[in-house]
């Protein structure tokens, strides 16, 4: 399992994003709380906790067992696990938190209108997203299915769906957010393409890039975008 793999060595990419919020001052001496939606066994939070000092992380997730397995893994007690679906009530979150994380777990909802309003209304000073987005206004909508896996079908992890920017922006405005950086991520070293890897994610050179992302038949935009709070 990836994520377990995370927990021992971290991906590239969380590497990335950690210098994108150190760049963009979200992690400075202000910041004590941080919320992650999505989190499943805490691997990025993990990360980013042993590069800081100060700050805490709440890991959330729809699923038990993974809120579960996630507080068996992860000692420090800077790092608490919760059960939240962010479909649903925010109450019990917010105005808790400095900042939000939401890492690989926005492509597999349907539709980001109800998941960017309820991430508006925990009230964090910024939001910061790694997913799947496309700069022009259209969303596709993917769902994989692996045979080898007779619970991918059912399963919305299986989803890598891209949104759109611009209707992206245009939730954040409508919950009083402004999006403050947008950058397109790829890898700086070449991922192999295992054999037999199903949906395992890989690079190729194209005319985008010369690690462009792949997984399986599908290539996945990974973009970096941090929303701040309007004052």
């Amino acid at each position: 399992m990836s994520e377990l793999l995370q927990l021992k060595k971290p991906y590239e990419s969380t590497i990335a994003f950690y210098k994108v919020l150190l760049k963009l001052n979200c992690l400075n001496k202000d910041t004590k709380n941080i919320i992650d939606i999505g989190s499943g066994r805490g691997p990025t939070a993990k990360y980013l906790i042993s590069k800081t000092k100060n700050i805490n992380f709440l890991c959330t997730d729809y699923q038990k067992k993974c809120i579960k397995e996630g507080a068996k893994l992860n000692k420090s007690s800077r790092i608490k696990f919760k059960k939240l679906d962010i479909l649903k009530s925010v109450k019990p979150v917010q105005n808790k938190f400095d900042g939000l994380t939401a890492i690989h777990s926005l492509c597999c909802f349907k539709k980001l209108d109800v998941v960017i309003k309820n991430m508006c209304k925990i009230k964090p000073k910024w939001i910061a997203i790694n997913s799947l987005f496309y700069r022009g206004n259209l969303d596709v909508m993917i769902h994989m299915i692996d045979y080898n896996n007779k619970d991918t079908n059912k399963n919305p992890n299986g989803d890598f769906n891209i949104f759109s920017i611009v209707k992206l922006k245009e939730n954040f405005k409508k919950n009083g957010y402004k999006v403050s950086n947008i950058k397109p991520y790829f890898p700086k070293n070449k991922i192999k393409k295992l054999e037999n890897s199903g949906r395992g994610s890989f690079t190729m050179k194209t005319d985008l890039h010369l690690n462009t992302t792949f997984s399986g038949p599908v290539y996945l935009p990974w973009y970096f975008v941090v929303a701040k709070k309007i004052k």
